[in-house]
């Protein structure tokens, strides 16, 4: 997962804010947004039975089918969530959530790892 995380995550939120033309609270809202839909998406998945795929998404690595179906899935979920709960144009969010994604699963992925070791 590091290989997603930039070395400046600062300068890419800027310039995410810049071409999106966001100011820092809708950012901010955005992380959260997307940070929500994740969680709730991955629990569901869980719920589901689908640990195998979840687990392949959170690693970085959705070589199967499956894996590939629900991180296409999710981002479309993110951006569905984007559009109607901050109300951003399509073309906007679809890039918030490419930006974004990578970081709050990588976050995730971490959070988990660290209370699986704690046990």
């Amino acid at each position: 997962m590091r290989a997603f995380l930039p070395e400046r995550p600062d300068q890419k939120y800027m310039q995410l804010m810049r071409w999106g033309q966001l100011r820092r609270e809708q950012l901010h809202q955005a992380i959260l947004v997307t940070k929500d839909t994740v969680l709730g998406y991955l629990k569901r998945q869980i719920e589901r039975g689908n640990w195998r795929e979840v687990q392949d998404v959170l690693r970085g690595k959705p070589m199967t089918r499956a894996g590939k179906f629900l991180l296409e899935e999710l981002r479309g979920r993110v951006v569905g969530n984007l559009i109607m709960r901050l109300g951003l144009r399509k073309v906007i969010a679809v890039g918030i959530a490419f930006a974004l994604l990578p970081f709050i699963l990588a976050k995730v992925s971490g959070e988990l790892i660290g209370k699986a070791r704690k046990d």
